[in-house]
């Protein structure tokens, strides 16, 4: 008798949370936006009407395959245990292309039978966008805003989408406007593909987390702004196992612009740019200026608090040959450079920084350096600009292929022996074939010091340590050479 009351107590209860008028709409490019849309034989003919309908939680809005030349705003909600789902698929998941690229988060990209050649706008909160790939017409990719009107957007999912030529990648309105109490909170972005835009992200949004994307080859915008992957405010927000790269330094025509892989400031000084306790965790990222840069321009810590780990850095912008490049051009000065004002207090573990510095300056907040892989190709042998700053570390490499490095900076650490990389590439401007992963003769392999729980994993989502200690650098050596694409990390197809 208490397993029968169990079990209908547990039935009464999934019966409560499914939202008994939930409904499928149907849109197609044989439809007819007279229709109510309820039935795939019967379909709407654009997005715009079947959003529009999607009134109840848990409703969702399936697009059939073609080209839709319109811009969509989502103004209705959905609920915590029932989003409001539009996808470019029939539920099986979303169509992808597999690429051979060794650094590809998922070794996939997706690949959308759903053509939107118009901007997507999502106005509402518990809504999920999946599956489609947009183009250009204007009006940039998909986006939210935040704080606008009193309201701010919570809990929205963005996944397997693509944008080409789309103006901007993702963006999340509110920075320099919006206090960072009304920022846009819980997005979980993953799995999506942005290449040839002016930004991958820019935004304001608190306990975010963006996974599994990719960014490549950014432009346009001319003159305008700076093509960097990811332009980050918000509390608590997450990058992890991302992969950025392709930008020239052509891309910029007629005016000086910085690309980094991600960038944060505070201007303002009132509260509406602010960017703490941010983790930026194995990622990789090719041809940028810097690789993270932060400052707290305004001096009162609204920029503060940052973890930085299992990262690989590596080479400036190319150029392309294409002629009139940027002012800045093929420098690539920083691995991250963290500056100005009350930064509090900031982690930097098993990065493995190629041809690049360490930058933490001219602010009263602390630094710590461990297990970091330092590789220049060249003779450079400067590593760090820490100057007015609080800075401890140990055990991190330095090696240079025509010159030496000096005494070493913190306890433990190595210089002038080979991390014996498993690939530099057939191209280090552009990183064709760049496989950072260590080799079993390593100077790396086992010579770092434990930085758990900060890291526990490598880049790839090995287990540290493998060995006797953990390894230097983004990776752990497992024995053999470990595949270049792991399972992917995060995001739930609709």
């Amino acid at each position: 008798m208490k397993l029968l009351i169990a079990m209908l107590l547990a039935a009464s209860f999934m019966l409560a949370t499914v939202p008994l008028n939930a409904t499928t709409y149907y849109v197609a490019k044989s439809g007819n936006d007279s229709s109510n849309c309820t039935s795939a034989s019967a379909p709407c003919l654009t997005i715009g009407r079947g959003v529009s309908v999607a009134t109840t939680p848990g409703s969702i809005v399936q697009v059939g395959a073609g080209t839709y030349t319109e811009s969509i705003t989502m103004s209705n909600a959905g609920t915590a245990s029932a989003l409001i789902t539009v996808r470019g698929q029939d539920g099986s998941g979303c169509p992808t292309t597999a690429i051979s690229d060794v650094n590809s988060p998922t070794g996939t990209r997706p690949n959308s039978s759903v053509i939107i050649v118009g901007s997507f706008q999502v106005n509402a909160s518990y809504v999920a966008v999946d599956c489609f790939h947009l183009e250009s017409n204007g009006n940039g990719g998909i986006g939210s805003n935040s704080g606008l009107i009193g309201n701010s957007y919570t809990n929205i999912e963005v996944d397997g989408n693509g944008c080409t030529s789309c103006g901007g990648g993702f963006y999340i309105a509110g920075v320099g406007s919006v206090s960072s109490s009304g920022y846009s909170s819980n997005f979980t972005i993953s799995r999506n593909y942005v290449h040839g835009v002016s930004n991958g992200f820019y935004g304001a949004c608190s306990n975010c987390t963006f996974s599994d994307n990719e960014f490549y080859a950014l432009q346009g915008d001319e003159p305008g702004s700076d093509h960097d992957y990811v332009d980050s405010w918000g509390v608590g927000t997450i990058y992890r196992h991302n992969y950025m790269h392709g930008n020239t330094s052509n891309s910029c025509d007629g005016y000086d612009c910085h690309m980094d892989c991600i960038q944060t400031w505070n201007t303002t000084g009132d509260g509406t740019e602010v960017s703490k306790n941010v983790i930026v965790d194995r990622n990789v990222c090719f041809n940028h200026h810097e690789g993270v840069i932060v400052q707290d321009n305004a001096g009162n810590g609204d920029v503060s608090n940052w973890t930085v780990t299992n990262n690989v850095f590596a080479y400036p912008p190319w150029d392309d040959g294409s002629g009139h490049p940027s002012v800045a051009g093929s420098v690539q000065p920083w691995c991250w450079v963290f500056e100005d004002g009350k930064l509090g207090a900031n982690v930097f573990y098993n990065n493995t920084c190629i041809d690049g510095a360490e930058g933490f300056r001219n602010n009263s907040g602390s630094a710590s350096f461990k297990d970091n892989l330092f590789y220049s190709a060249g003779t450079d042998t400067s590593v760090y600009d820490t100057s007015s700053a609080t800075v401890t570390g140990a055990n991190n490499l330095y090696y240079a292929v025509s010159a030496n490095f000096g005494g070493a900076q913190f306890t433990g650490d190595i210089t002038n022996k080979n991390p014996n990389f498993i690939s530099l590439g057939t191209s280090t401007t552009q990183c064709i074939g760049c496989n950072f992963n260590i080799q079993s003769t390593s100077a790396a392999k086992d010579a770092g010091v434990s930085t758990s729980p900060t890291v526990i994993n490598d880049l790839l989502g090995t287990p540290r340590p493998q060995g006797a200690a953990y390894d230097i650098g983004a990776y752990e050596y497992a024995g053999t050479a470990k595949p270049g694409t792991p399972l992917n990390l995060g995001g739930t197809a609709h």
